[in-house]
């Protein structure tokens, strides 16, 4: 029986969508409901929220906290991005490295080494004073300042490679033209160059700020009491008071805040994955952002300003080096040392023979190596998290590819949506997992663990996916069509040797996403079962137990092992696409 393109992609992207209505919608609308007192229908517990000055506040705190984390990342990201994308080729690859690997290094992990790195005795402390800057320790830790340094280091990686991608394909000769015609470098910069960046620095601003919003861990580790966020207040009326009600309703309002914020910055993760992000002018971001670019460049002094300058440069070339490019080199320079040394500071402290962390170490020895390995419960549980972990990714690998395949290939009404759909999982809610998982009976049991790890990974899959099929040079798959071949074997022998290295970055990407969950564990795992992060993320709240920092420099093989596979795909895809890198 024949089946055509459009049904055929439809039903691969049906077994996802259902899997997310079940894991997502399901919970959502748990969470409603008990926000809501269903059936007995009530706005109590959102009139209580907006009578709470407390919670109010922490509203506030919560999205002023996220608006500078999202500015302070969007000036250290963009120069930085700009600094990679200047590099050759080879230099590049080395120092995307330092970009990569924080990405792909557990969120826990990175906190600990700020809170090794923060505090009274670090060595950011102790250099302070041994160069007599100050007398005595800063109060960094548990400290706003602390909690802005770790949200800052974690979400850095997020602002520089959306915009490093868009900048890394915009043409070197545009800004050249623009310079030798007499532009000057701020006007060639605010003219040419940062226009075309902008759809990069809308992906990297959403995702900052929406992820930021959601923050957890770090404020928790790193921040005192008055740094708490709105995650951690509904975490706290979960565990503590074991009031879903108001927790329903805090988390509702944080997810719509959320939400509104996303689309008002130009929401659609659907374009993005297309790549069809839109010119500039029809970016309200963009427009809002060049507005005062506009305005300053009508007036006209700037004008006549600009023609002597155009006459005085006029046929000069602007490639030479300049102090300019210098700072920006060792603007980028620092700020991937600010990457990558926390956790090359950790892994040597690892090595430490003494009671306590330091660096760096007065003696070296294996032995909190030895006492990872000789704990029951350490190594317990490092294998549930990993079998957790593998069934995840497996899982999440098939419904995925089969959602990203039938996204991008099929010609289905309502696209966008469906895009919105399977990467919703970003913003899903602990509480409404509880609750739906409690109605199961699956709470504390790993396969409850591994439901609520699932629906993230998948939307990993299908962003790394949809890129690396749309980046495809579909004339391979209408040539294995024309010539009598089946859509189901023209995708076996076709598609799936193309986007093999696609699929194996997207199966680490979902892998260490389940391996460093930790917020939605620590709400459906129970008493009883206990994941790596969960134990460790228990261990950091009380001390800081030098056992930790073995485990992380063990846990930072992963990344450091996935690298060269994520290289050799990064490799092939860039090969593929030569002969059919054609401007639209």
């Amino acid at each position: 029986m024949h089946v055509s393109g459009s049904t055929l992609a439809k039903l691969l992207v049906a077994p996802a969508i259902l899997f997310l209505l079940l894991l997502f919608f399901y919970p959502l609308w748990t969470i409603v409901s008990l926000s809501l007192n269903l059936p007995n229908l009530s706005v109590a517990n959102y009139q209580r929220y907006a009578a709470s000055a407390a919670f109010i506040a922490t509203t506030e705190r919560t999205f002023v906290l996220s608006f500078v984390v999202t500015l302070i990342c969007l000036a250290l990201g963009y120069p930085t991005a700009a600094f990679l994308s200047r590099m050759a080729k080879n230099g590049r690859s080395y120092l995307l490295v330092c970009v990569i690997l924080p990405y792909l290094t557990s969120l826990l992990i990175r906190t600990y080494a700020w809170m090794v790195l923060l505090s009274d005795d670090s060595p950011i402390n102790r250099f302070l004073i041994f160069s007599g800057l100050i007398d005595r320790p800063l109060p960094l830790l548990f400290s706003t300042t602390g909690a802005l340094i770790g949200m800052v280091h974690i979400m850095l990686p997020a602002m520089i490679l959306p915009i490093y991608s868009v900048v890394h394909g915009m043409d070197p000769s545009q800004m050249r033209a623009a310079k030798a015609l007499g532009g000057g470098p701020l006007r060639a910069f605010l003219k040419v160059y940062l226009p075309q960046s902008l759809p990069g620095v809308r992906s990297g601003c959403t995702l900052v700020f929406a992820l930021s919003l959601g923050f957890y861990v770090t404020p928790a580790a790193l921040g005192g009491p008055k740094d708490a966020m709105l995650s951690n207040l509904i975490a706290s009326l979960v565990t503590n008071a074991l009031d879903f009600h108001y927790a329903s309703a805090v988390a509702i309002v944080l997810l719509l805040l959320t939400l509104v914020i996303y689309f008002a910055m130009g929401g659609g993760l659907g374009s993005v994955v297309e790549g069809r992000s839109g010119a500039p002018g029809r970016s309200s971001l963009a427009s809002i952002l060049l507005r005062p670019v506009t305005a300053f460049e009508s007036a006209g002094w700037v004008t006549a300003w600009h023609r002597s300058l155009w006459r005085r440069r006029l046929g000069r070339s602007g490639s030479e080096a300049s102090a300019g490019r210098w700072s920006g080199t060792v603007f980028g320079l620092v700020v991937l040392i600010f990457l990558i040394v926390p956790s090359f500071i950790v892994i040597m402290m690892s090595f430490s023979g003494e009671d306590m962390l330091s660096f760096p170490p007065a003696s070296w020895s294996l032995r909190w190596y030895r006492a990872f390995f000789a704990d029951d419960s350490w190594v317990g549980a490092t294998i549930v998290s990993a079998k957790i972990a593998i069934a995840s990714a497996a899982i999440a690998l098939i419904l995925g590819t089969l959602a990203a395949y039938g996204l991008a290939r099929g010609q289905i009404r309502g696209r966008q949506f469906l895009y919105a759909l399977v990467l919703a999982p970003a913003v899903v809610s602990a509480v409404g997992m509880f609750n739906a998982l409690a109605a199961w009976g699956l709470i504390g049991s790993t396969m409850g663990v591994l439901l609520v790890h699932t629906p993230g990974a998948i939307s990993y899959v299908v962003i790394i996916l949809s890129g690396t099929l749309l980046g495809l040079d579909r004339r391979l798959e209408m040539a294995s069509l024309s010539l009598g071949a089946s859509h189901l074997r023209t995708a076996l022998r076709v598609i799936l040797p193309l986007i093999a290295p696609g699929m194996l970055a997207a199966a680490i990407f979902a892998f260490i996403h389940s391996f460093d969950e930790v917020v939605i564990s620590s709400f459906v795992a129970g008493a009883n079962l206990q994941t790596l992060p969960l134990r460790i993320w228990q261990d950091i709240q009380y001390q800081v137990d030098p056992v930790i920092a073995a485990i992380s420099a063990m846990l930072m093989l992963i990344p450091i092992a996935a690298l060269p596979l994520l290289r050799k795909r990064s490799s092939s895809t860039a090969a593929r696409s030569l002969p059919a890198d054609q401007p639209a």
